[in-house]
């Protein structure tokens, strides 16, 4: 029931949602991923980029007014509970009633509802993430985190060491739950399996779930708190 009730909070209602696939494109060291919320819905987004800044105002300025009342929701790992809304207000910006400057860096996933009846298109720009060492916690005894791959790149989950995947630190027990856009619900969940990899009865695929660029899941690690480790180099 804990589970549920997080989970199902976190999509806040029942509106129409659908994403659609990003699209990553880099020149150098620069990139943008584009990301679409539908009208009157919900989508996981997370910033993929960094920006000059990772504030909101600089990486998810909205277009224009038509867009009053759009709301980002992030989830806070050490509460376990929702912060404070950000709230669009053409001529001012994201409104948030306890912080004057909300963020979202690379690796963090966050809800946005989009309140409009029309989609709202938004495109990330900054510089891609590269490094040895990126990283981003991930916390554990079977508690919450809304997280994203800080690496842009459309892969599965996996776990360390297993090539063509985004190197989640996977241990027994971990469960991750990814939000299905087409039914308003979450997929089935995928839970590790030592010897065996992730599970889940609708896909057999023992890397994982596909995490695309500018979206998020929830994990609920079984084993303590972990550092998600990824590199990339922009060639």
């Amino acid at each position: 029931m804990r589970t549920k009730t997080l989970l199902l909070t976190a999509a806040l209602s029942a509106a129409g949602l659908a994403t659609s696939m990003a699209q990553v494109y880099s020149v150098n060291a620069v990139g943008y991923v584009n990301q679409t919320v539908p009208p009157n819905g919900y989508a996981i987004l997370a910033n993929p980029l960094n920006g000059t800044n990772n504030q909101l105002n600089t990486i998810l300025p909205l277009p224009d007014n038509t867009y009053d009342g759009a709301n980002i929701f992030q989830f806070d790992p050490a509460l376990q509970a929702y912060k404070d809304a950000s709230t669009w207000i053409t001529g001012l910006g994201w409104f948030n009633a306890s912080d004057p400057a909300p963020s979202a860096n690379p690796g963090e996933g966050f809800f946005c509802q989009n309140v409009a009846g029309v989609a709202l298109n938004v495109t990330f720009v900054g510089e891609v993430p590269a490094g040895a060492a990126l990283n981003n916690p991930v916390v554990g005894n079977n508690r919450y985190t809304l997280r994203s791959s800080i690496v842009p790149k459309g892969l599965r989950l996996g776990n360390v060491g297993v090539a063509n995947t985004l190197n989640f630190p996977a241990v027994e027990g971990d469960t991750v739950f990814i939000f299905n856009p087409a039914l308003q619900a979450y997929n089935d969940a995928y839970t590790y399996i030592n010897g065996l990899g992730w599970f889940s009865p609708s896909d057999p695929d023992p890397d994982g779930p596909i995490i695309a660029p500018g979206t998020g899941f929830f994990s609920q690690k079984a084993g303590p708190d972990a550092v998600w480790t990824q590199s990339f180099s922009v060639n």
